[in-house]
């Protein structure tokens, strides 16, 4: 065979390959273990399991939700509670993976209090109908409440203020618009880093915080293994190359420059799994948080586990 006939027949190979591939637009939020899908799309990761896979940036879970349910997003980076929701209001999708779990080595959500208010509000104590920032109906809903009662806080010591954007609770925590927020890394470092003060994190429960979960037409086993395999190997390489993808996540938006240098870089080995992933969700996981959704009006009813999440993935 001669050059030319060598490289039309790879050209068609690749031509063919392309045409079998799962294309799967996946919708995310500017979180710090956000990264570990933007590596595996960027670094090709993706596309050696035959996977076309599209990262599609948000600024808030709600926008997040909309385009599920419009049908533009195959699959999202989120939480049990959008996922939940995203079934009842007939967008059925299961979790395949989970990119952070609470682990006493590392924080992913804190309570951060404004630098203008960190002199006034030095902990829980201090908390009496101070306003935060937060987002209803999402994790950071469910983390405060669970922080009430874990801290036993008192009735009425937070009072909540609605704002769904990210970008937007983190600029009104930082001007003193607002006293206190929940938030996740890496923007619990970046208030920290300029004068904030953080008076709770997640450290101490035991919770799946972050997920990625697919729509149910996308399930395939292939497509499962295929995708868990990716970001598998781009969480190795994040790790082994924390300089280098702490650049990567100030590209992104993830990270603010001033504060990249400082920043302790997101880890996801820490659990022991087959894989090196973070675990999935636990029944009891799903019972906890269903619970609490339907107390809070969110769902009808608790989902039966094996309808949200997708066990046939080793760990």
């Amino acid at each position: 065979m001669n050059h030319k006939m060598l490289a039309a027949t790879m050209l068609l190979g690749l031509m063919m390959a392309s045409a079998h591939a799962e294309t799967l637009r996946i919708g995310v939020l500017p979180a710090a273990d956000s990264i570990v899908l933007h590596v595996a799309a960027d670094e090709s990761l993706f596309k050696a399991k035959g996977l076309e896979v599209e990262v599609v940036p948000f600024k808030s879970a709600l926008e997040l939700g909309a385009a599920m349910r419009a049908g533009r997003l195959d699959g999202h980076f989120g939480d049990l509670m959008n996922v939940f929701t995203q079934n009842e209001r007939g967008v059925p999708q299961a979790v395949i993976l989970t990119t952070t779990h609470t682990h006493q080595d590392q924080r992913a959500f804190g309570l951060v209090v404004s630098p203008k208010a960190a002199k006034e509000i030095k902990s829980l104590a201090d908390l009496k109908g101070t306003e935060t920032a937060m987002s209803s109906a999402t994790i950071i809903d469910y983390l405060l409440d669970r922080m009430s009662v874990v801290e036993k806080l008192p009735e009425g010591a937070l009072k909540n203020l609605e704002v769904k954007q990210i970008p937007i609770r983190l600029q009104m925590l930082q001007t003193g618009k607002v006293a206190t927020a929940m938030l996740p890394e890496p923007l619990v470092s970046v208030v920290e880093a300029r004068g904030g003060r953080v008076i709770w994190d997640d450290r101490a429960i035991n919770e799946a915080l972050a997920v990625v979960a697919l729509r149910q037409e996308k399930l395939k086993p292939e497509t499962v293994t295929g995708f868990r395999e990716a970001v598998a190997e781009a969480a190795k390489l994040i790790e082994s190359e924390p300089d280098r993808f702490r650049t990567v996540m100030v590209k992104k938006g993830l990270l603010p420059a001033p504060v990249a240098k400082d920043y302790k870089m997101v880890r996801f080995s820490m659990f022991g799994t087959k894989d090196g992933l973070p675990p999935l969700p636990t029944a009891s996981d799903v019972t906890r948080v269903g619970d609490w959704m339907v107390k809070k009006g969110m769902i009808k009813a608790v989902p039966a586990y094996e309808s949200v999440v997708v066990t046939t993935v080793g760990q």
